[in-house]
C-alpha cells in the first residue's frame, strides 16, 4: 500500500474517526445548544411574566393613589365652594343645592332636634327620600359632637349653623360624583418562538473537505471550525441571553416624569400641564357664570321688588289725600260729641265705638305710608332694653284681655345700638302684637335680649302658638301677605319690621321656638359703632 494510500488511508481513516467524533461532538453540542436555548427562553418568558405582574400591581397602586389624589382635590373644591354659603340662612342655600350643576349627585340637609336626628331633608335628586345607614348616622352624630366635617368613602358632611346657635343644629350631607379610576388590562404576553435548531451540516461539510486536504490542516481546520462556528456563536448565544436576564432583572417602571434628554417624558409633562390649566380655566369659567347668573336674578328680585313698592307708595299717596281729609273731620266730630254733656251711657258707648274704628282707618293709612316711604331717621345711640320698654305699654292690654304671660330674659351688659329707638320699638311692637294674636288663651310669650357673637344684640320674641310652617316662612315678611283671617291682619306690619331693620343694618328671620314651641322671630342689629361709622361714611 502506498504512502499515499496509506496516507490516504490515514487520512480517510483519521478524517474518518474525526467526523466520527466530530459528528459526535457536534451532536452533543447541538444538544447542549438546545438545551441552553430552551433554559434561555423559559428564562426569557418567565421574566416578562414577572415584568408583566410588577406591571399590573403598580399600575394599580398608582391608579388608587390618583383616585386618593382626586378624591382630596374634589374635597379641596367642594369645601371652597361651602365656605361662602355656611352664612346663607337655611332658605337660601336650598337654591345652592338644589343647582343641578354643582357637581353633586346627592345633597340634603340632616336637623337635630331635642337630641333626635329628624329624616334628612333632601334637595338633589329631586323628589326623593332617604334613610341614613347606621353608619352614617354614627358618622352625623360624631359631627354634629366634634362640629368639624368628616368626608367618608365619597361623601362630605359638614356642619351647618347660619344662626350662630351655641348647639349645630345642623349637618350638610354631599354626596360627590367621583368616578372610580380604571385600570387598564393586563398586557397579554404571547408564548416566545421556540428557538430553531442549529444547523451543523455547513460544519460537517467544512470538516470533511478540510480532512480531505491534509491531515495536518484538518486539526487547524477543526480547531477553526469549531471556534468559528460553535464556540462563537454559542458565546454570542450565551451573552444575549445572559444580557436580557441581566437587563430583565433590573428592569424598572417608573410614572412619567418630564426630565432633560428624555424628550418622551417632557411632552408628557407637557400635555399633563396644558390639561391642568384647560380645566382650571374651565372651573374659573363656570363659577364666573353662575356668579353672574346670581347677580342677575338678584337684580330682577331688586326690580320686581321695586315696582311693588312703586306701587305701593302710588296707591298710599292716593288713598291718603282721599281718605285722611275726611278721616281728621269725623275723627274731630267724633271727639267733640264725646265732650258733650248730657249724653247717655249708650250713646257715649256708640260714639267711643265710631272713634276707635276711625282710629284704627288712621293707623292703617299710617302703616301704609310709614311701608310705601323711607322716613329720614334721627339716628342715635340707644339703650335695647329702652326700646323694648317703650313698646310694651302698648300691647299691654292685648296681652291682659287674653291671659297670656310675658316672659322676659334681658341681659344687663347689652352695649348700645346705633338708630332710631322709636323705630325699633315699632318694630317690637309689632312682633309682640302678632305674638298675642298667635297664642291661645292664658298662654305665653317670651321675649329674650342678649349680645351677639359679632359684638351686637340680639332680639327674640317667641310665642306657645301653633309657628309658622315652612312653606309660609319663605314669604312671611312679603308685603300684604298674611295667614291671619281676612279683617285682622293687612299684611305689612312684618314687612315694615323687615324694612326698618335693614335700614338699621341688621337681619331679621323666624324659625321654629325651642322653649314655646311657637313661633320664633329673631332679629340681630350690630354694635354701635360699627353701624355708625357705616351711616357717617354714607352720609360723607
Amino acid at each position: 500500500m502506498s504512502l499515499r494510500a496509506k496516507i490516504a488511508f490515514g487520512v480517510i481513516a483519521a478524517t474518518a474517526i474525526l467526523a466520527v467524533a466530530l459528528t459526535v461532538i457536534g451532536l452533543e453540542a447541538q444538544k447542549q445548544l438546545k438545551d441552553q436555548q430552551r433554559v434561555s427562553h423559559e428564562r426569557s418568558q418567565k421574566a416578562l411574566e414577572d415584568l408583566n405582574a410588577n406591571t399590573r400591581r403598580q399600575l394599580d397602586a398608582q391608579a388608587e393613589q390618583y383616585h386618593l389624589m382626586a378624591t382630596r382635590s374634589i374635597e379641596k373644591l367642594v369645601l371652597a365652594w361651602l365656605k361662602p354659603r355656611l352664612n346663607l340662612p337655611a332658605s337660601e342655600i336650598r337654591f345652592d343645592l338644589r343647582d343641578p350643576d354643582n357637581g353633586m349627585s346627592e345633597t340634603a340637609i340632616i336637623e337635630r332636634r331635642n337630641g333626635q336626628l329628624l329624616p334628612p331633608q333632601v334637595f338633589k335628586p329631586k323628589e326623593s327620600r332617604m334613610t341614613l345607614t347606621s353608619e352614617e348616622e354614627s358618622v352625623v352624630r360624631e359631627v354634629f359632637q366634634s362640629k368639624q366635617h368628616r368626608f367618608t368613602g365619597d361623601v362630605l358632611y359638614h356642619p351647618y349653623n347660619p344662626n350662630n346657635l351655641e348647639e349645630l343644629q345642623y349637618v350638610l350631607r354631599l354626596k360627590l360624583d367621583i368616578p372610580p379610576i380604571v385600570a387598564p388590562d393586563p398586557v397579554q404576553i404571547p408564548p416566545l418562538e421556540e428557538p430553531q435548531p442549529a444547523d451543523l451540516g455547513a460544519f460537517v461539510v467544512a470538516a470533511f473537505t478540510t480532512l480531505a486536504l491534509a491531515m495536518l490542516a484538518v486539526f487547524v481546520l477543526l480547531m477553526f471550525a469549531l471556534r468559528k462556528f460553535v464556540l462563537a456563536p454559542l458565546g454570542n448565544v450565551l451573552e444575549d441571553s445572559e444580557r436580557i436576564v441581566r437587563g430583565t432583572e433590573g428592569l424598572t417602571v417608573r410614572g412619567f416624569k418630564g426630565g432633560k434628554g428624555n424628550d418622551i417624558e417632557t411632552l408628557v409633562a407637557a400635555f399633563n400641564a396644558m390639561f391642568s390649566e384647560l380645566k382650571a380655566y374651565q372651573s374659573d369659567l363656570e363659577g364666573k357664570v353662575k356668579s353672574a347668573t346670581r347677580t342677575i336674578k338678584a337684580q330682577q328680585q331688586s326690580l320686581v321688588i321695586a315696582q311693588r313698592l312703586a306701587a305701593t307708595g302710588t296707591l298710599a299717596a292716593g288713598l291718603a289725600h282721599e281718605v285722611n281729609n275726611p278721616l281728621s273731620g269725623m275723627l274731630n266730630a267724633a271727639r267733640r260729641l264725646k265732650k258733650k254733656e248730657g249724653l247717655d251711657e249708650r250713646a257715649r258707648d256708640y260714639i267711643e265705638l265710631i272713634e276707635e274704628g276711625l282710629s284704627r282707618i288712621e293707623n292703617l293709612m299710617k302703616q301704609i305710608l310709614d311701608f310705601s316711604r323711607r322716613r329720614d331717621m334721627k339716628p342715635e345711640r340707644f339703650s335695647p332694653e329702652d326700646a323694648f320698654r317703650r313698646a310694651l305699654p302698648l300691647v299691654r292690654h292685648r296681652l291682659e284681655r287674653k291671659h297670656l304671660r310675658l316672659e322676659e330674659d334681658i341681659r344687663k351688659d347689652l352695649p348700645d345700638v346705633y338708630g332710631n329707638a322709636e323705630e325699633i320699638g315699632q318694630v317690637l311692637m309689632n312682633l309682640l302684637i302678632n305674638a298675642a294674636d298667635a297664642c291661645p288663651e292664658e298662654g305665653a310669650i317670651r321675649v329674650t335680649i342678649s349680645p351677639s357673637d359679632s359684638g351686637g344684640v340680639v332680639f327674640s320674641v317667641e310665642d306657645s302658638g301653633e309657628g309658622v310652617p315652612l312653606e309660609v316662612a319663605e314669604r312671611i315678611f312679603d308685603p300684604f301677605f298674611t295667614t291671619k283671617e281676612p279683617g285682622k291682619g293687612t299684611g305689612l306690619g312684618l314687612a315694615i319690621a323687615h324694612t326698618i331693620i335693614d335700614n338699621h343694618g341688621g337681619t331679621i328671620r323666624v324659625e321654629q321656638g325651642a322653649t314655646l314651641q311657637g313661633a320664633k322671630f329673631v332679629f340681630e342689629l350690630p354694635r354701635a359703632d360699627i353701624h355708625e361709622s357705616k351711616r357717617l361714611k354714607e352720609a360723607g
